[in-house]
C-alpha cells in the first residue's frame, strides 16, 4: 500500500475515536439544555400568563425532553428506528398539524375548560415530537439531508406561529377572558408566547440542522476519502 493510502487509511480510523467522542459531547450537551430547559421553567413558570405558561410547557416537551428521550433511545437500539423517508415524512406532517391545531383558538378554549383535554394536548405533542426526533436521528448516511429538510420546514412553520401571536392586532383566543384578564393582559400573554417560540425555534430547530448538516458532509467527505484508498495503485 503507497504512503498516500496509508495516510489516509490512519486519517479515517483516526477519525473514529473523534467521532465517538464527538457523540458523547453531543449527548452531554443534550442533557445540559434539558437541565437549564425545566430550572428556566421551574423558575419563570408561575410568572407566566396561560398562553405564555402553555408555550413554555410546550418548548419544554418538544424541543428539549423529546430531543433528549430520542437520543436515549438511540442507544438502547441495534438499528436506526423510522428510518425511512416516508416515516420521517408523515411523523413531521403530523407533530406540524397538532402544533396548528391544538393552538387554534377554539382547541385552546376547550383545553382550557377540560383538565382531560389538557393532559392530551401535551401527550401527544410529546408522543409526535419524540418520533420526529427519532426519525431525524434515525436517517444516517447520504440520508440526512431529509432530516435537515425537515428540521428546517418544522422551524420555519413553528416561527410562523410565533410570528402570528406576536403581531396579531387583537387576542386570538378570548378564553383567559374567564380569569379576570383584561385585553392589555391577554395580548401581552400572547404576545410573549410568540416570544418564546420565536426564542426557541433557533435554538433547537436550525441549530440541529446546523448540526447534522455537519455530519453529512463529514460522513460524504470520508466516503469520497475511503474510496479514494481503495482505488488501485496508479488508477
Amino acid at each position: 500500500m503507497s504512503k498516500a493510502k496509508l495516510a489516509i487509511a490512519s486519517t479515517a480510523d483516526g477519525a473514529l475515536p473523534a467521532q465517538a467522542a464527538w457523540d458523547s459531547r453531543s449527548k452531554i450537551v443534550v442533557a445540559g439544555i434539558v437541565v437549564c430547559a425545566v430550572a428556566l421553567v421551574a423558575y419563570a413558570g408561575p410568572g407566566l400568563g396561560p398562553r405564555a405558561s402553555h408555550m413554555a410547557t410546550h418548548i419544554l416537551l418538544m424541543s428539549a425532553l423529546a430531543p433528549f428521550l430520542a437520543v436515549l433511545g438511540m442507544r438502547f437500539t441495534s438499528a436506526p428506528v423510522l428510518a425511512t423517508g416516508r416515516a420521517l415524512a408523515v411523523v413531521t406532517a403530523a407533530q406540524l398539524a397538532l402544533l396548528y391545531a391544538w393552538h387554534a383558538p377554539g382547541a385552546s378554549a376547550y383545553v382550557e375548560r377540560h383538565p382531560t383535554a389538557h393532559l392530551l394536548m401535551h401527550a401527544s405533542l410529546l408522543a409526535a415530537a419524540l418520533l420526529f426526533w427519532l426519525a431525524i436521528l434515525g436517517d444516517t448516511g447520504i440520508a440526512r439531508w431529509r432530516g435537515v429538510a425537515a428540521l428546517a420546514i418544522t422551524g420555519k412553520l413553528a416561527c410562523l406561529l410565533g410570528v402570528l401571536l406576536v403581531f396579531a392586532p387583537r387576542v386570538l383566543d378570548t378564553s383567559a377572558a374567564s380569569w379576570g384578564a383584561t385585553t392589555e393582559t391577554m395580548l401581552a400573554d400572547q404576545r410573549l408566547a410568540g416570544l418564546l417560540m420565536l426564542a426557541a425555534c433557533p435554538a433547537s430547530y436550525v441549530l440541529s440542522g446546523v448540526w447534522i448538516a455537519s455530519r453529512w458532509l463529514l460522513a460524504l467527505e470520508d466516503d469520497r476519502l475511503r474510496a479514494r484508498s481503495d482505488r488501485p495503485h496508479g488508477a
